[in-house]
């Protein structure tokens, strides 16, 4: 891909702006504050587009920070760029009323669409991110980002496993831990239905066993009324009747009477023989006595009646027990058949909680719990087997990232370092024919010009096609020994590199011969 020309109709502070490119190194120098960095900006944004920011974010978003100073409205511009022997022109409007994008083949007119992917296409499925970590260098941005690990990543699976593109290793992951979630979540759910079906059986069963003990506190109750009902009849059927008070009258009237008229006979008789006033208390006290007998006599007679009724056989039982024998037999019987109904009721309860029991041992694992648990182990390894793959891959990966890195490090130091490795815990260092020296040992000019080698490598790696370099003051820690070196290097590629510069100095090295 050459990009040809830049037309900027309203971005930042350009307005009604042309500029021109070539094939190979060139500069694009300016003073500070000229519009190097707006420029690559631009083109950042008419290759992936331009979103306005949410919240917070868009105060200091790339939208917002390159918003047109004059009528902000109109916010566009236009770009010229050839790829596979064709030249294309790309025009994009960012405000959000009117954002669109067009892509027109100017060889034959055919318009192409950028919402389906045809610009993608063209740019070899580069995106945003690798752009940012490979080929497009901003200001003090030399080293490259964590997505530019994870496109490596995405290449060692495709080189080492189908030998083409098209795997992203980082989306895979996503998608099984994303698959695993899901069916994590669907067994949680099935496994609280289960639980509330077992929680309901539980209630159901506290509730059943509750009744049970009530009615076997009942039964006890009437177990022990049934025994003090029964022990109370045994005790009265032993019992002797009482002597009626009736009988004990009778005899005391028939002495008192006898004796009454004993006492007046006597004193008849008596007082016959001789008429004397002696004998008149002796015939008053006899006829108190008589008097006194027949009153005895009639008391005792109704008192014996009385008791006569009480002890009459139509009084007595069945068995011949008093009537009170015959009431303790009826509650007895009554008694009996409480506790019958009492022992049906709960061997009932019993049976229902016993099915109940049997019913929760039933509802184990259901079949939808065991495939879905077959299903998260069967992910977990898939998991495990790929993050193992990846990891023997990327050994692989990073053997090759040492070689084309070494080999551009050494280019550009002119063999100082001639191999530069990348540690398993993400160290770098340096061979220099002696020994091996980490990064954080060297200049900040040497760890620049080894990032540049990673972004370098890595594009010749991941890209498809030959991209513009585009390098946005990135040689400002290099002396000019290692920057004319930087510069062969590039010029070797055959690639567009766009050099935005506040200095001379790639400009006045272009001049030679040595980069035409």
């Amino acid at each position: 891909m050459i990009i040809r020309e830049l037309y900027i109709k309203n971005f930042g502070k350009f307005s009604e702006e042309h500029f021109y490119f070539h094939e190979g190194l060139q500069t694009v120098t300016g003073e500070n504050e000229f519009g190097k960095s707006t420029l690559h900006a631009f083109i950042r944004a008419m290759l992936f587009g331009l979103e306005r920011g949410r919240g917070r974010a868009a105060a200091k978003d790339d939208f917002t920070r390159y918003e047109p100073w004059d009528n902000p409205g109109y916010y566009a511009g236009v770009m010229r760029f050839s790829c596979g022997g064709k030249t294309f022109r790309l025009e994009r409007n960012f405000h959000p009323a009117s954002k669109r994008a067009s892509l027109i083949c100017e060889d034959d007119g055919e318009e192409l669409s950028v919402e389906h992917g045809d610009l993608e296409m063209l740019l070899g499925g580069m995106t945003r991110e690798i752009f940012d970590s490979t080929v497009s260098v901003g200001q003090l941005a030399a080293k490259p980002g964590q997505s530019l690990s994870e496109a490596l990543e995405n290449y060692a699976a495709n080189y080492f496993t189908s030998g083409g593109g098209g795997f992203d290793l980082a989306h895979a992951f996503q998608i099984l831990q994303d698959r695993k979630k899901e069916a994590a979540r669907a067994l949680r759910e099935e496994e609280e239905a289960l639980e509330k079906v077992r929680g309901g059986l539980d209630q159901e069963c506290g509730y059943l066993e509750r009744d049970m003990d009530r009615l076997k506190e009942n039964l006890k109750e009437k177990q022990a009324r049934l025994a003090y009902v029964r022990e109370n009849c045994r005790k009265e059927s032993k019992k002797e009747p009482k002597k009626g008070r009736g009988r004990g009258l009778l005899l005391s009237g028939i002495t008192g009477a006898l004796a009454g008229a004993a006492g007046l006979l006597w004193s008849l008789l008596a007082g016959r023989q001789s008429l004397s006033s002696a004998f008149f208390p002796v015939i008053v006290t006899a006829c108190c006595l008589l008097a006194a007998g027949l009153l005895l006599l009639a008391a005792g007679a109704a008192i014996s009646r009385r008791e006569r009724k009480k002890t009459a056989p139509e009084s007595r039982g069945q068995n011949g027990s008093p009537a009170a024998e015959a009431d303790g037999t009826e509650e007895e019987n009554r008694l009996l058949w409480d506790m019958e109904r009492i022992r049906a009721e709960r061997k009932e309860k019993e049976i229902r909680r016993n099915n109940l029991r049997e019913q929760w041992e039933e509802s184990g694992k259901s079949g939808l719990q065991i495939k879905l648990e077959d299903r998260i182990r069967a992910l977990t390894t898939a998991e495990e087997e790929l993050k193992k793959a990846a990891e023997e891959t990327g050994e692989h990966t990073s053997e090759m990232v040492d070689r084309k890195v070494s080999k551009i490090v050494s280019a550009v130091t002119e063999g100082r370092y001639p191999r530069t490795e990348f540690g398993r815990n993400g160290r770098i260092s340096v061979w220099d024919k002696e020994r091996k020296i980490p990064a954080d040992r060297l200049s900040r000019g040497t760890v620049e010009q080894i990032y540049f080698a990673v972004r370098m490598a890595a594009a010749d790696m991941l890209l498809e096609e030959p991209m513009p370099v585009i390098l946005d003051d990135v040689f400002a820690f290099y002396d000019d020994k290692r920057l004319e070196s930087a510069l062969k290097w590039l010029s070797s590629q055959k690639k567009q590199v766009i050099i935005f510069t506040c200095h001379k100095r790639e400009e006045e090295l272009l001049r030679g011969k040595t980069f035409r």
